[in-house]
């Protein structure tokens, strides 16, 4: 895209890096627009992973960045140079770029092509990622052919092959092929045509590592299959979540040496410099005649005068440019950060993001101390630091699941949390009221004063009551505590329904009903009044047994030498007597 040169900024006294973009991309209009769009915002990038942007404009048409200069080499160079790195070189890298990433993540930049080339490490062993914003730049200007897709193909994500929009797990697809890169000193897919290679990324998953370098531990194997994954969404949402998923392994890895005796020493070629040099006029001898020496006066005249117009312009531009002026630090506190940040630069002041801080009253995101203050004056081009709060902090979330809703309520006030969205839900394993899922795992935390969500249990599921009615009271009973149903027995005298029989039921055959809830059955009596039978003749156990079923109560007198088999002699009250349920019937055994 261009050519990058090393420069010396007159004005902060520093030396930079100036990438000249080519002609061919100037001509282009969308790029332009898209060129000035992403310099802005790449700009507003502050971060020590990150090589900083500091300005950017055009001159007779040719486009330009300066950029930090970084006194190292790219990770491309180190790993033609070592051929491979040992894991926890090749895990410090990935490390301090997913920093990168996650910073411009959170300002909206999507870097789009992350590959050895755009990784510089300084000879501290800082890993800075460049050429935030070219890429898409480039990619949405109207040089781009219909059907092509712009970048490395051997980093390009599936959904970036298949020309689906970027979002931050592109990034890590890209970083997870570096990383591969690093740990085996090549490429995991590779080709004769990038047509091959791009169906590789679209049919094919990322082999292991430690295929090829057996020394890579089962930990990075499983990182790098992670931020690899072909369906974007089965990756880390986030660079924070998969920087913190790759420091949980780094304990396990061995010992290296460190990033910076990998960088050689870099050879600062001098720049020649003209020293200030100051405007004289030499005035020759003059000659004979009056009219050579007024031509020659008026020569010297019209040099002084241009003379001193220079250096009037000179000094006016020293006053206008070099000279700091004062500046009032603007009100910028609970402002949006990237609003504050205008307002400052507007002002004239070099804004520094600051490490933030948690807060419960200043929304995340807005800004909670400016140093130095409000108000304060300040030279023109002084540095300002501003603190953004990251919110309220994260307290532990505890386990809901079981607890009643009230005692669910207590414990989430006492972890400083809030009750959000309750849910009901039937379960089969909770009872009515008891907590049984919780929207934030208790092993993780949450911002103090956030709103937990709950899904809270109604007890099992309702289900149909069964048709009871006609059956005898011992078969509707299990019927019914077969369903998981409490059962309530009432009784009633009926002319038409047999005694022993249930004769009706509350709730009805089909209702639902969740299980441990109550059904009503009404068994019949028989008859209110009946005629007693005749028992006359019949065996004893016999006729006791009939007059139970009838609801009566029977009493047995044996009359004087009874003995072997006996039979019912005589009764009272006599067959044929009208009598109620409860009547006592006695019988006479001989």
């Amino acid at each position: 895209m261009g050519e990058v040169f090393r420069a010396h900024d007159a004005v902060l006294d520093r030396p930079v890096a100036i990438k000249v973009l080519h002609r061919n991309l100037s001509g282009d209009s969308g790029f332009v627009e898209r060129f000035r769009r992403e310099a802005r915002a790449a700009a507003n990038l502050n971060h020590p992973n990150i090589v900083a942007v500091h300005d950017w404009g055009a001159v007779d048409g040719i486009y330009y960045m300066v950029m930090e200069h970084v006194a190292g080499t790219s990770v491309r160079e180190i790993v033609n140079a070592e051929g491979l790195l040992a894991p926890p070189q090749a895990a410090d890298v990935t490390m301090q770029a997913l920093a990168a990433l996650e910073h411009a993540h959170r300002q909206g930049i999507v870097h789009r092509d992350i590959k050895p080339e755009n990784l510089m490490v300084t000879r501290d062993g800082i890993v800075k990622v460049a050429d935030f914003g070219l890429a898409r730049a480039y990619a949405d200007a109207q040089i781009s052919e219909a059907g092509t897709v712009t970048g490395t193909v051997q980093y390009l994500a599936p959904e970036q092959l298949q020309g689906e929009p970027a979002d931050p797990r592109t990034d890590l697809y890209a970083l997870g092929i570096v990383t591969y890169e690093l740990l085996t000193g090549r490429l995991p897919f590779t080709g004769e045509t990038p047509m091959a290679i791009a169906m590789k990324h679209l049919r094919e998953r990322v082999p292991r590592p430690s295929a090829r370098n057996p020394a890579v531990p089962p930990s990075l194997d499983g990182w790098v299959a992670s931020v690899t994954e072909p369906q974007r969404e089965l990756r880390p949402e986030s660079a924070a979540e998969a920087k913190r998923d790759l420091a949980a392994d780094l304990a396990d890895l061995p010992s290296a040496p460190p990033l910076s005796t990998l960088v050689p020493e870099i050879e600062v070629i001098p720049v020649e410099r003209d020293a200030n040099r100051a405007s004289t006029v030499t005035v020759p001898r003059q000659p004979a005649g009056d009219a050579p020496r007024r031509r020659r006066k008026g020569r010297i005249l019209l040099a002084l005068l241009f003379a001193l117009l220079a250096i009037g312009a000179a000094a006016w531009g020293a006053w206008a440019y070099l000279l700091p002026k004062p500046v009032d630090v603007p009100a910028v506190v609970g402002m949006d950060v990237d609003r504050a940040r205008a307002a400052l630069e507007e002002a004239g002041l070099v804004v520094r993001i600051g490490q933030g801080r948690h807060s419960v009253s200043v929304p995340e995101g807005r800004v909670i101390r400016v140093q130095p203050p409000e108000g304060t004056t300040l030279e023109e081009g002084e540095r300002v630091t501003l603190t953004a709060s990251l919110g309220p902090p994260p307290v532990p979330v505890p386990d809901l699941v079981g607890l009643p809703l009230v005692e669910a309520k207590e414990a989430l006030r006492d972890a400083k949390l809030k009750l959000g969205r309750v849910t009901p839900a039937f379960s089969a394993r909770f009872t009515a009221d008891e907590v049984i899922r919780q929207s934030v795992r208790p092993d993780e935390q949450a911002p103090q004063g956030s709103e937990i969500d709950l899904v809270v249990s109604k007890g099992p599921a309702p289900v149909p009551v069964p048709k009871v009615v006609g059956l005898s009271v011992d078969e509707a009973t299990d019927a019914l505590v077969a369903q998981g149903f409490h059962v309530a027995v009432q009784d009633e005298f009926s002319d038409r329904v047999p005694r022993g029989r249930v004769m009706a039921q509350q709730p009805s055959r089909g209702t639902d009903l969740q299980p441990g809830e109550t059904v009503t059955i009404v068994v019949s009596l028989g008859p209110e009044e009946f005629a007693v039978p005749n028992f006359v003749d019949r065996g004893r156990d016999a006729a006791v047994a009939a007059i139970r079923d009838l609801g009566l109560v029977p009493e047995v007198i044996e009359l004087p030498g009874a003995v072997g088999e006996l039979t019912v002699a005589t009764q009272l009250p006599i067959a044929g007597t009208m009598v109620r349920v409860g009547t006592t019937i006695t019988i006479y055994v001989a």
